[in-house]
C-alpha cells in the first residue's frame, strides 16, 4: 500500500513539474491526446483562449465547436494528417475565445508524438494570435479567381440547362411518335439526376443570402416527419421523432433548413436499402456559456452500412449503386452559412449518426 501510494504521489509531482515547465514557454501550447480528450495548457494558452483544462477535457469536440464554421473543415484535415503520420501542420482559422464575443484568427502549428510503435500517442499545439495579420493580408490570385465563380457557375448552368431543355424536348418527341416509355424512363430518370446535379453545383459554388428567421425546431421536425413518414415507409424505413424538453427558438433561413434535414434523410436512406429505424432526437445543450440545439439523426441498418466515415462529405459519392449528388457537402455548406455545423459517425458496421448543431437564442 505504502508503494502504490508513493508511485502515485511520484507522478503528481512529475504532473506539476511538467505543467510548470510548459508555463515558462512564452507563447501559448497546448498538449493533447490522440483523441483530444486530455489536454494541458500552459499558463499563455490560458490566457489567449481563456479556458481552463476541464472545459476542454468535458467534451472531445469543445475545441472545434468554437472555430468558426466555415473554417472547420482546414482544422479537421490538418488533424487527420496529424493522425495518420505527417509530422508538422500549421493552419489558420477563426476562434472564439471564452473572453468576450469577438472571434480571433489564430495560426495553429502542431506536432505529433509517436511511440516506438510509430503510432501517435499525443499532438503539441502551438497558438497565436494572427488577427492583425489576416485583417491586412492582401488577396491572393487564387481568391480573386473565386471571388468571380458565382458569375462563372451562373452562366455554365443556364447553357446546360439549355441543352437539357433540348434533350427533353427530343424525349417527349420520342414517346409521342410511338417509343415504348420502358425505353424511354431511363433517359427521362437521366436527365432529371443531370438537372438536380447542376441545381445543387449552383447552389453550392453560387449561395443565396439566407433569409433569416425564428421558430421552434420541434414544430419543423413534426411537420417534416409528416412529409417523409409514407415515402420512407414504402421502403421499410420506421422514422420517429424524440424532443427531449422545450426547445427554444433557432433563428435560421428554414426554407433551407428544411432542404438539409431533407439531403440527409435522403442519404441516410441510401444507406438502408433493406429498410431500418430512423430516430431524430433533438435537446439543448450548453458549453461554455452558449446555448445550442443539437440535432441526432441516427440510422440502424439491417445491413452493412456501405459508406466510411472520410467519404460521407464527398459531393457525387455512390452509395449502395446510386449517386447521392451533393448531398451531405451541400447540407454542411447551407449550415455554415448560418453558424450551424453536421458531422457523420459510423457507430458500428450497421448503424451510423449524423448530428447538427444549431445556435439556440
Amino acid at each position: 500500500m505504502e508503494s502504490r501510494d508513493h508511485n502515485v504521489a511520484l507522478v503528481s509531482k512529475n504532473d506539476s513539474l511538467a505543467r510548470n515547465a510548459l508555463d515558462l514557454i512564452p507563447c501559448a501550447v497546448v498538449v493533447w491526446n490522440k483523441d483530444r480528450s486530455v489536454s494541458v495548457l500552459n499558463q499563455a494558452a490560458r490566457e489567449l483562449l481563456g479556458f481552463e483544462a476541464p472545459d476542454l477535457q468535458q467534451d472531445p469536440s469543445f475545441w472545434i465547436s468554437r472555430i468558426h464554421p466555415q473554417d472547420r473543415d482546414l482544422f479537421r484535415a490538418a488533424w487527420k494528417k496529424l493522425l495518420t503520420g505527417e509530422r508538422r501542420t500549421s493552419c489558420d482559422y477563426r476562434f472564439s475565445p471564452a473572453h468576450g464575443e469577438k472571434e480571433i484568427w489564430i495560426r495553429d502549428v502542431s506536432v505529433c508524438h509517436q511511440n516506438s510503435s510509430g503510432q501517435v500517442d499525443s499532438v503539441t499545439s502551438a497558438y497565436m494570435n494572427v488577427s492583425d495579420l489576416r485583417s491586412y493580408r492582401p488577396r491572393s490570385q487564387e481568391e480573386r479567381r473565386l471571388a468571380n465563380a458565382g458569375e462563372i457557375i451562373d452562366s455554365m448552368v443556364h447553357g446546360i440547362k439549355n441543352d437539357l431543355q433540348i434533350i427533353n424536348s427530343g424525349l417527349d418527341l420520342m414517346w409521342l411518335t410511338g417509343n415504348r416509355l420502358s425505353e424511354c424512363q431511363p433517359l427521362f430518370e437521366g436527365v432529371e439526376r443531370i438537372n438536380r446535379s447542376i441545381q445543387e453545383l449552383r447552389e453550392f459554388f453560387s449561395p443565396a443570402e439566407p433569409q433569416l428567421s425564428g421558430a421552434n425546431p420541434k414544430a419543423i421536425l413534426e411537420e417534416f416527419v409528416r412529409e417523409m413518414g409514407r415515402k420512407l415507409s414504402q421502403q421499410k424505413i420506421h422514422l420517429r421523432v424524440r424532443c427531449r424538453g422545450p426547445m427554444p427558438l433557432v433563428r435560421l433561413d428554414w426554407n433551407k433548413f428544411r432542404r438539409v434535414l431533407r439531403q440527409v434523410i435522403e442519404f441516410s436512406r441510401l444507406l438502408l436499402p433493406q429498410g431500418g429505424n430512423l430516430e431524430i432526437k433533438s435537446e439543448l445543450q450548453e458549453l461554455a456559456g452558449k446555448r445550442q440545439v443539437e440535432l441526432q439523426i441516427s440510422c440502424a441498418s439491417t445491413t452493412s452500412l456501405a459508406v466510411e466515415e472520410d467519404d460521407v462529405f464527398r459531393p457525387f459519392l455512390k452509395v449502395n449503386g446510386c449517386q447521392a449528388g451533393f448531398g451531405i457537402a451541400l447540407a454542411r455548406q447551407i449550415l455554415c452559412l448560418q453558424n450551424g455545423d453536421i458531422s457523420f459517425q459510423k457507430l458500428n458496421s450497421k448503424r451510423g449518426l449524423f448530428t447538427i448543431s444549431l445556435e439556440a437564442h
